[in-house]
């Protein structure tokens, strides 16, 4: 793969297996294990219009003890990630990007978004590199989100299944701290040159993902770093190898289904590859394409 993943849709830089990968649904079994699990990727967020969820996801789901997601999504989660993707003060926008990228920055945000230069400062100028590039996608949508961890969590609930994380919510921003803000500086005004090309590649992203084209889903790319080792050893490969762990732990226990980023499932640091590793039987389950 020549490119990187966004978060969150974040970044991914790892050959990957087009028949081994192609899968979002897997079934764990093997060593030991008495009680089927599965481990499940997900996007981030996905447009209203777009949002498509297996009913063989759901049923698996509504079957298990367990719940798992990457991390917390209530209320003070929620809070302290808000919290982590901000400067702390005395920094901002302003003060990162050199004078010319900030004005460059801000008539984006005018001429694409219709944001004023006051309301920029007022609503933007504080959020870091990073989650702004986020917060951009989303506003290109032009329409509602869906987030797949909220949704599949309501179902949970609904079905009295018992839900938990694979880390707490500092952990992923710690992570996501290692991407520095130089570098989260160049790839936001990357994002901000190619928005055009970006835009259309998330909408594709949007497509494929329900269809279970992971092809497309694992190369779809906003930024040109496919070549930061650190952040991807930092958010991917450090992660999944403390998930690896958790998720044994809770496959032996209970029939578990755990949800994560796509991106974790992908090439040999992914979590389906650790898992064979470590002599698990890691079987894909078909799911019907939307209609």
């Amino acid at each position: 793969m020549k490119r990187f993943l966004l978060f969150i849709l974040l970044f991914v830089c790892f050959s990957i297996s087009t028949i081994a990968q192609n899968y979002v649904l897997w079934e764990i079994s093997g060593n030991g294990i008495t009680k089927t699990s599965y481990l499940m990727g997900t996007l981030k967020f996905i447009g209203e219009k777009e949002y498509y969820l297996p009913v063989e996801a759901v049923d698996r789901l509504k079957k298990a003890t367990i719940f798992a997601i990457e991390d917390q999504v209530d209320q003070h989660a929620q809070h302290e990630l808000n919290k982590n993707l901000h400067f702390s003060k005395g920094q901002s926008l302003a003060t990162v990007l050199s004078p010319e990228d900030y004005k460059k920055l801000q008539e984006f945000f005018a001429t694409e978004f219709g944001v004023s230069k006051e309301a920029f400062v007022k609503q933007y100028n504080h959020i870091k590199p990073l989650a702004l590039s986020i917060v951009m996608t989303r506003l290109s949508l032009g329409e509602g989100v869906k987030y797949y961890d909220i949704e599949l969590l309501e179902i949970a609930k609904k079905n009295k299944v018992a839900a938990f994380s694979l880390e707490s919510i500092d952990r992923e921003s710690e992570a996501l701290n290692k991407f520095s803000i130089e570098d989260q500086s160049k790839a936001l005004m990357h994002s901000v040159a190619n928005f055009k090309t970006q835009k259309e590649e998330f909408q594709k992203l949007m497509k494929s993902f329900p269809d279970g084209d992971l092809d497309e889903v694992f190369t779809y790319t906003l930024h040109p770093f496919e070549n930061n080792p650190t952040f991807v050893e930092e958010f991917y490969t450090k992660r999944n190898q403390e998930w690896i762990p958790k998720i044994e732990k809770m496959a032996h226990e209970e029939s578990s289904f755990i949800t994560v980023g796509v991106s974790h499932l992908e090439g040999d640091k992914g979590l389906p590859s650790l898992l064979k590793a470590k002599g698990y039987t890691l079987t894909p389950v078909p799911v019907k394409r939307r209609n």
